[in-house]
């Protein structure tokens, strides 16, 4: 019988500081979604360190969806489609960062 590939990433895949600075540009980022730039530099910091640890672009998004769904700042948006568009945008962001270069 063949078993499907585990993408999911191991408990410690990326580095706590790495985590701990995308979440608060993501905090930033839902206040002020017109500003970007904080949250690109983080999530390209992210992206560099998953190509160093040999994580596969799915990897890399499970970590980020799992730090933008705990975040208390997503449970207060009020319009569950805002929510989707800014998590759309979001690993949209992290998808070219991960392929930049």
């Amino acid at each position: 019988m063949m078993m499907a590939h585990d993408s999911s990433p191991g408990p410690s895949a990326l580095d706590a500081l790495t985590i701990s600075s995308v979440r608060e540009a993501l905090v930033q980022y839902i206040d002020v979604p017109t500003q970007s730039n904080g949250l690109r530099h983080a999530l390209n910091r992210m992206a560099l360190e998953a190509h160093e640890k040999s994580m596969l672009p799915e990897q890399l998004l499970v970590v980020l969806k799992d730090i933008w769904y705990n975040l208390p700042s997503v449970h207060t948006i009020s319009d569950p489609a805002e929510q989707i568009r800014l998590l759309q945008r979001v690993v949209t962001m992290c998808i070219r960062e991960y392929y930049a270069d």
